[in-house]
C-alpha cells in the first residue's frame, strides 16, 4: 500500500517540492552575517556615531554624509577591534547623504554592489550596524517599495533599523549591497530608507574607479540606454556592472551612437558631445 506522500507523488505525477528546513534557513542567515559583518564598520565623531561598510581592499568606507558632518577625520572601529583614524576623502554631489572614508588598512574585505534595476518588493534583504549602539547587529527583512521610492534614489524596506545604523549596508541574500542605511520614519513601524547604489555612485565620483560599475559619459541631456533598456541621461550615467558584454547606447542631437563594451576591462566609456 503506497503511503501518504507516495500515493500524492504518484496521483499529480511529480515529486513534492522541497521545503526548506529551519536549520537550512537558520544556516544560511548566520553565513551570510559571517561573511558581510567583518565588512562592516563603527563609525565616531565627536556629535555621536553611525556605520559604515568597505568598498575596497585598500581601506576605503562608504558611509553618510550626516554621520561624517563636517569632520575631516573620524575614528573608525574595525570588526576585528582595531580602532583607526579615518580621513573623509569625499561628500556626496548634490546633497546626497553619502560620503567615502579612507583608513590605512590594507586586505580589508570589501562588498560588492548590486543593480537594483530589476530588485522587486519582496525581496529579502539585510543589513549589519550598530543601531542604538548594539554594534554589529544583524536584522533581516524585506523590499516594501522598488518602485516609486527608486525614483527619489532611494529603496524602501521593512527592516527594523534604529539611529546608528545610518551608513551601513543593506544587502541581498548573495551578500551584495542595494542600499545605503540612510533614515527611518519616525513613528512608524520599520518603515526605513536606502540611498540605492546607482545614486551613491554618480554623487561620488571617487567610488566610482573603487567599484564594479561603469560609467558612462554622454552629452547632457541625452537618454542612454544598456543592453537596450534606458539607464537614465548625461553627462553621467553609472550603472552596476558584472564581467561581460554590454552594449551603450546613446540617443542625442547627432543621432543614436552605439558601442560594445567588455567590463571590467573597460569601466568607462565616453561618447563626444
Amino acid at each position: 500500500m503506497l503511503g501518504p506522500l507516495l500515493l500524492a507523488t504518484a496521483l499529480l505525477g511529480s515529486p513534492a517540492p522541497a521545503t526548506p528546513t529551519l536549520e537550512a534557513i537558520e544556516r544560511e542567515t548566520t553565513n551570510l552575517f559571517d561573511r558581510t559583518a567583518p565588512s562592516v564598520v563603527l563609525v565616531e565623531t565627536r556629535d555621536g556615531f553611525g556605520s559604515g561598510f568597505f568598498v575596497s581592499p585598500l581601506g576605503h568606507i562608504v558611509t553618510n554624509r550626516h554621520v561624517v558632518g563636517a569632520a575631516a577625520t573620524v575614528k573608525v572601529r574595525l570588526h576585528d577591534g582595531r580602532r583607526m583614524v579615518g580621513t573623509v576623502v569625499s561628500r556626496g554631489a548634490g546633497g546626497v547623504d553619502v560620503a567615502l572614508i579612507k583608513v590605512s588598512a590594507k586586505h580589508t574585505p570589501p562588498l560588492a554592489f548590486a543593480s537594483t534595476r530589476s530588485l522587486r518588493i519582496g525581496t529579502w534583504a539585510g543589513s549589519v550596524g550598530h543601531g542604538r549602539g548594539g554594534v554589529w547587529t544583524l536584522t533581516t527583512g524585506l523590499v516594501s517599495n522598488a518602485h516609486g521610492a527608486r525614483d527619489r534614489g532611494v529603496l524602501q524596506t521593512q527592516i527594523p533599523l534604529n539611529p546608528g545604523s545610518s551608513g551601513g549596508p543593506v544587502f541581498d541574500r548573495r551578500g551584495r549591497v542595494v542600499g545605503i542605511v540612510v533614515s527611518g520614519m519616525l513613528d512608524s513601524d520599520a518603515i526605513n530608507f536606502a540611498i540605492t547604489p546607482e545614486t551613491a555612485l554618480a554623487a561620488l565620483a571617487k567610488l566610482r574607479p573603487l567599484s564594479n560599475c561603469l560609467t558612462i559619459n554622454a552629452p547632457a541631456g541625452a537618454s542612454v540606454f544598456v543592453r537596450g533598456a534606458r539607464v537614465g541621461t548625461g553627462p553621467v550615467v553609472t550603472i552596476v556592472a558584472e564581467p561581460g558584454k554590454y552594449r551603450v547606447e546613446v540617443d542625442g542631437r547627432g543621432g543614436r551612437k552605439q558601442r560594445t563594451v567588455v567590463f571590467p576591462d573597460v569601466r568607462s566609456v565616453s561618447f563626444g558631445s
